[in-house]
């Protein structure tokens, strides 16, 4: 064979093979469509009744579970926040007036004493003997007068004479009264009625103007003093209503009103002082006491609430109506921590979604479900 032939029959052999391996796939084809035919299935899709018809799907998409709660009415109250502590408003260490030793302590920390009541007896046996003396002599000044008075009537003195008796009378009066006070400073007393919290002294001791004897507290007068920010300078005014609470006592709450608002601002921190009176008449609180206030700014009454929880953004909520859950825009008003009150959008009775809602469309089919059940 010459060299000029093979380049041909090689060209003839590649075309030979492509012919066939085309054939080939060729039958393949028409042996699945074949098979496709016969059984009635594909590899994608099943196929009933005429070939190539595909089953209709017709799952639906199961009701989501949510929780509810029917709009009511009841009261809400805008409050202002803060903590204090309390304490009294007469609050007040008795010191002695003089300088003597203590004889008798005549009350002991804890007890209730009126205003007047003796609480300390000081040494006082020389003031007790200047005193005696004075008054002698302030009573045979008296008489002389007394008589100097009567001769000036009968004209048996002149008015000179008479006035040298009215002075001696009244230098005597005034050193009795000298002495009195020197005396009575020599007793301790109370200055208003109080507990006596504090003894700070003992028996035997000697008492000097600087060194406290006993601490004396207005139990019965208890106040808070707070500061607040400027910004709620507009919402607090006298008389306001205010509730405490402490942790301190097993029922913690007790009531107080606004008893007075500072009329400036404080520039170095923007605040402006509240003085708020707490009603205890078990005198349970003591002074020294932590306390969370609550200033009841405002307060609406019978007015339509809903749980805060079920706002969604731009204060919409989903109500529920025949297992159907609709978005509705509502109108609010007060708020607390956690109630708000609805102006407009709802009515008494309608349920309204509290779980369950963040991630629902607008008229999605629901099942309501109780608060505690497995979704």
């Amino acid at each position: 064979m010459s060299r000029d032939r093979v380049p041909h029959l090689v060209k003839l052999l590649s075309w030979s093979l492509v012919t066939v391996a085309f054939a080939a796939l060729i039958a393949a084809g028409c042996g699945d469509a074949s098979s496709d035919t016969a059984d009635g299935e594909t590899d994608d899709k099943k196929v009933v009744g005429k070939v190539g018809e595909a089953e209709v799907d017709t799952t639906e998409v199961p009701p989501v579970p949510v929780n509810v709660i029917e709009a009511s009415l009841g009261t809400i109250s805008d409050v202002i926040l803060t903590t204090a502590t309390i304490e009294a408003d007469r609050d007040a260490q008795i010191f002695p007036r003089t300088t003597a030793m203590i004889e008798e302590m005549r009350v002991e920390e804890g007890a209730y004493v009126n205003r007047g009541d003796v609480l300390a007896m000081l040494e006082n046996d020389e003031e007790e003997v200047a005193l005696g003396r004075a008054e002698a002599i302030r009573e045979a000044r008296k008489q002389e007068f007394e008589r100097s008075e009567a001769m000036l009537q009968g004209q048996l003195i002149s008015e000179v004479d008479h006035e040298v008796k009215e002075r001696e009378y009244i230098m005597a009066r005034a050193d009795w009264e000298s002495a009195r006070v020197a005396f009575d400073k020599t007793t301790i007393r109370a200055p208003f009625s109080g507990t006596i919290t504090e003894r700070h002294q003992n028996v035997g001791n000697m008492a000097r103007p600087g060194d406290a004897l006993f601490t004396l507290v207005d139990l019965n007068t208890l106040l808070i003093y707070t500061h607040l920010p400027e910004l709620e300078w507009s919402r607090v005014a006298v008389g306001q209503q205010v509730i405490l609470e402490t942790e301190t006592l097993p029922d913690g709450l007790f009531n107080g009103t606004v008893h007075r608002v500072s009329s400036i601002i404080n520039p170095q921190n923007g605040t402006f002082k509240v003085t708020i009176k707490i009603g205890d008449p078990g005198r349970r609180l003591k002074p020294g006491m932590f306390v969370r206030v609550k200033v009841l700014a405002d307060q609406h009454e019978d007015v339509l609430l809903i749980p805060k929880i079920a706002l969604l953004e731009d204060d919409e909520v989903f109500t529920v109506q025949d297992s159907v859950a609709t978005r509705v825009a509502l109108t609010t008003g007060l708020q607390d921590a956690d109630f708000t009150e609805i102006r407009d959008g709802l009515t008494p009775g309608d349920l309204v979604v509290i779980a369950g809602h963040r991630s629902m469309k607008d008229s999605t089919r629901v099942k309501i479900v109780a608060p505690d059940a497995p979704e």
